[in-house]
């Protein structure tokens, strides 16, 4: 990973703006840009979501990362467009938004815009804490796990450790990252709990070894309500919750009872009450207890699942139907009821699926903004 340098975030900001200025020329000459929406150099006012596109394939060539900001009518309010990576995903919060090209970690504020430099290919996990605006966005960079952090007052740092991360999640402002080894040692592969210290480095805060092929189902576990326990689905083979202590990374499992539900999960995993949420790749929103019995039960369904991009931030579970029109919706992780009249967002339909290189354009990600004052 490319280091940044001193007066790096300052001499970026003045190429993001001469870049912008050139676009405006070019668009008034008569030129059109390749999609919707000028360069942002902010988060702009009204901004209701954002979704994140990239190439389809881990060995794609060619295409971009792009992410388009859109308002409550569905109107592109512009976008972030650099060097292609796969996974690439949107974080927002009250203050920011964060995401990721093969070029630079980008946030965005409504003031500001700032890229912290990366050579990179493949977002193997991100997370946030969407109260405070920090954010972590984790490589797969070989035999190492490079990450790019953003503190919640704005501050960046870079950094790296040995090994492949499995998962990465906010308890508060306190972050957590589960490493496996990369090479295991006969039937068992070594697993650490790091922890990184907001302005501190990486500490490990426990360890313990897996039998080759159990691993996490869901990237982005939840964090228990005390803090004090990170409460994760692996599949173990058969799919389990996994309570691990923050402190130590001591752990305890518990199979769970899920006959006829499809044993995966997909996306953020989320804690109301005594109860973890998730969804899995069917499109069914499952819970089960935290603390007592195992059995898993079905809360509600997302409507035709087949061709849907989801996330989970908070009480919120954002979606984008891409089936003919695209249409992005939000709904309340508890109930299914929606929470926002339907978005139609037309100028996405004949970008998703478009060639990009030797693959083809896919959403990476979707997320909701809070919307900023005109």
């Amino acid at each position: 990973m490319r280091q940044p340098k001193a007066g790096t975030t300052s001499s970026k900001a003045v190429r993001t703006a001469t870049w912008a200025a050139l676009l405006s020329v070019a668009v008034s000459c008569g030129t059109t840009p390749d999609h919707p929406g000028a360069i942002l150099d902010d988060l702009p006012p009204g901004a209701v979501g954002a979704v994140s596109l990239g190439p389809q394939g881990l060995e794609s060539t060619g295409g971009r990362a792009i992410v388009f900001v859109f308002d409550e009518g569905g109107n592109v309010l512009g976008r972030l467009e650099d060097e292609p990576i796969y996974a690439n995903p949107v974080l927002a919060s009250k203050q920011s938004l964060v995401t990721a090209s093969g070029r630079a970690v980008t946030t965005l504020t409504s003031t500001s815009r700032i890229d912290v430099p990366v050579d990179e290919g493949i977002v193997e996990a991100a997370a946030n804490n969407p109260e405070t605006g920090s954010a972590t966005v984790w490589f797969n960079s070989g035999r190492t796990s490079n990450f790019v952090s953003v503190d919640a007052d704005g501050q960046t740092r870079t950094g790296s450790v040995q090994g492949m991360v499995r998962t990465a999640t906010y308890c508060g402002d306190r972050q957590f990252a589960v490493v496996r080894d990369i090479i295991p040692t006969g039937e068992m592969t070594k697993h650490r709990l790091y922890e990184l210290p907001p302005g501190g480095g990486l500490v490990v805060r426990g360890e313990w070894d897996l039998p080759v092929g159990v691993g996490p189902a869901s990237r982005n576990p939840a964090c228990a309500a005390d803090g004090q326990s990170i409460l994760a689905l692996w599949r173990m083979p058969d799919l389990a919750l996994v309570r691990i202590d923050v402190s130590d990374g001591s752990q305890s499992e518990t199979v769970l009872d899920m006959p006829g539900f499809a044993q995966n999960a997909w996306g953020t995993t989320a804690v109301v009450g005594d109860r973890l949420y998730w969804l899995n790749q069917d499109g069914q929103v499952l819970s089960v207890s935290t603390t007592g019995p195992s059995a898993v039960a079905l809360e509600w369904a997302i409507p035709d699942p087949d061709k849907t991009t989801t996330t989970v931030s908070g009480t919120t579970v954002t979606v984008v139907n891409y089936r003919g029109r695209p249409v992005f919706s939000q709904h309340d992780l508890i109930t299914g009821n929606q929470t926002r009249d339907p978005i139609e967002l037309p100028w996405l339909e004949s970008i998703v699926g478009s060639p990009a290189g030797n693959t083809l354009y896919s959403i990476a990600d979707v997320t909701t903004l809070e919307e900023q004052p005109q």
